[in-house]
């Protein structure tokens, strides 16, 4: 019997698909490292694939969050990255203010010069 867990609704599976193609993370002499911009411009440059800035950062950002989830998954009691649908006011509004600062910080990278 196969087992596929529950897994989030994703409204950019292309940007998955090119996380996947490059390598969700890279490695260095110092172990595992999100993907960098050089490895993105070198696989963009072999492909003939143009990213648009945005879909570059989400990239980076998915690369950094996928390492960071690979490091907390060793743990047996980790819980799945993702909530249920049955979620209570109190754990939506925690999820709002997290995804909030994400776009904020997003909004850092894009506007530093």
């Amino acid at each position: 019997m196969d087992y596929e867990p529950d897994m989030p609704q994703i409204d950019t599976p292309h940007i998955i698909g090119y996380l996947y193609e490059i390598g969700p993370t890279m490695s260095t002499g110092m172990g595992l490292a999100p993907i960098s911009f050089e490895e993105i411009l070198a696989w963009q440059s072999l492909t003939g694939i143009e990213l648009e800035p945005w879909e570059t950062r989400i990239l980076r950002r998915l690369s950094y969050d996928y390492l960071s989830e690979s490091h907390k998954a060793e743990k047996a009691d980790y819980p799945a990255p993702w909530q249920p649908v049955d979620l209570t006011q109190e754990t939506r509004d925690a999820i709002s203010k997290k995804v909030q600062n994400s776009l904020r910080s997003l909004m850092l990278v894009k506007n530093t010069p």
